[in-house]
């Protein structure tokens, strides 16, 4: 599972490590963050627009925690921070978006709470050599139904959300926690990004081996989203 992330990129490392040619002006004023929980605003990186006439990837804001078009308010999506790569082509909640609407979620590492004798321990993970990492992420749009049925349309913007995909931990993940967000290889992005990608195709990119990741324990502080700034990931 992953259900805290930190992500302290700068718009210049996203245009570097993920071909970026647009930032929305909402998503630029996204502060940096070490302790992203579910139900907050985070940036994604989508697919070029066809009518964009500048090549290359764009980033939006999203809320984290992914609510279907059907649903009957956002409230849901508190537990849908997280798609099951097992199960996401088959789940209500998820078919249509990893069918139509898949995104690369970026982060600078997460954590994971590893459980003992005294009690769980967090940990914060990342890449050895500290390069940006590419959730495999799904994202919706959900609008109030009651407001546009009832003809005040004009008052129920679009919400766009998303959830991170999860697999099966690899290798020594296992001794940490049995589950772990997808991460993509470079060379695995555009597979996933493409809404004309076989499943075939987007398990593989899935499957692909994520980078070389570093880990170490860090301060039970992260557990409160009261808390957020750098001290978060220093070894406890």
């Amino acid at each position: 599972m992953c259900g805290r992330y930190a992500n302290f990129l700068t718009e210049q490392d996203l245009i570097d490590a993920f071909e970026v040619a647009v930032i929305a002006d909402d998503a630029r004023l996204l502060p940096p963050s070490w302790n992203i929980a579910p139900t907050q605003k985070v940036p994604i990186v989508l697919p070029d627009r066809i009518e964009q006439p500048v090549g290359g990837r764009r980033v939006e804001v999203a809320r984290w925690g992914l609510v279907p078009s059907w649903a009957k308010d956002p409230s849901i999506g508190s537990k849908m921070f997280n798609a099951r790569s097992e199960t996401m082509a088959e789940k209500p909640s998820f078919r249509a978006a990893f069918t139509k609407r898949r995104c690369i979620v970026p982060a600078s590492g997460y954590y994971e709470w590893k459980a003992g004798a005294e009690g769980k321990t967090p940990y914060y993970i990342h890449p050895a050599d500290d390069s940006p990492l590419a959730f495999a992420g799904l994202y919706e749009f959900w609008r109030d139904k009651t407001l546009v049925d009832s003809g005040h349309g004009d008052e129920a913007p679009w919400m766009a959300s998303c959830s991170i995909v999860t697999v099966a931990s690899r290798d020594e993940m296992q001794e940490i926690h049995d589950r772990q967000p997808a991460m993509l290889a470079r060379d695995a992005l555009e597979a996933w990004l493409d809404p004309t990608s076989e499943p075939s195709a987007l398990h593989d990119a899935i499957a692909a081996p994520a980078p070389e990741l570093a880990w170490h324990a860090v301060d039970r502080a992260v557990g409160s989203v009261r808390h957020n700034s750098a001290e978060l990931i220093e070894p406890a």
